[in-house]
């Protein structure tokens, strides 16, 4: 059985001498893995340069066997026209790639999964796109997704949110587990999708973080994003 499907390339590695393995984030089948022999051939130079991070492609492969696949036939899907020249919607990108692949590990076939994070990679390369808090939009709806979502319970008397209960609560202690109230009312404007005006530098900063730490807790593939401080400096200006 051959599978024909949209993909996202999540990460690749070198095996061997000359080969490396791709995983890819498929609509039809889930996350799947691919060997590409000889990679660095001649023959393999336009396949190679498809397997870039979070590309967009559509490939072919035999379905019938578990573990590392062949790849029959890829080509690029749909390419990218901003996000390979602008400093910001880059470093967003690298954002996007690491918590992808630390969070898409083994995800078997889930097409509402697949045409989120394919929408949110084509929002990235929009021009009318607001940059300065699409990340957290994004870390927002992909923990709806992924099923563990904050609970929506803000008032005033619930107005910190607490990250270990996933909820906002009364009591507020000076501990990184606890949100501002600033904070705490800017993540429920984005959950509601309602931020008319964005807040100071140092309240989105507080939520980034603060949403990095969520996803820590509640997402045992993730133990640590590296490219966080990169860009909240870039985003802090």
């Amino acid at each position: 059985m051959h599978i024909r499907t949209r993909a996202i390339v999540l990460n690749k590695t070198k095996y061997a001498d000359s080969s490396l393995i791709a995983r890819l984030f498929t609509r039809e089948a889930g996350v799947q893995s691919f060997i590409l022999k000889s990679a660095f051939s001649k023959k393999n130079k336009g396949k190679l340069a498809l397997l870039e991070n979070l590309s967009l492609v559509e490939l072919t492969f035999d379905g019938h066997h578990d573990g590392i696949k062949y790849l029959n036939d890829i080509a690029l899907y749909h390419p990218y026209s901003l996000i390979p020249f602008d400093m910001v919607r880059r470093t967003l990108f690298i954002f996007y790639n690491e918590i992808l692949y630390k969070t898409l590990t083994d995800y078997s076939t889930d097409p509402e999964l697949y045409d989120f994070v394919e929408e949110a990679l084509l929002e990235l390369d929009r021009e009318e796109v607001r940059l300065a808090d699409i990340h957290l939009r994004f870390l927002i709806n992909f923990s709806k997704i992924l099923g563990f979502a904050p609970k929506d319970n803000f008032s005033d008397q619930n107005c910190h949110f607490f990250i270990e209960e996933s909820a906002f609560i009364h009591d507020h202690f000076d501990y990184p587990d606890y949100l501002s109230r600033e904070a705490s009312a800017y993540l429920s404007d984005l959950m509601h999708e309602d931020v008319p005006q964005l807040p100071p530098k140092e309240i989105r900063n507080e939520l980034l973080y603060g949403m990095i730490r969520y996803f820590e807790k509640h997402n045992e593939q993730i133990h640590h994003i590296d490219s966080v401080p990169i860009l909240a400096a870039l985003l802090a200006k």
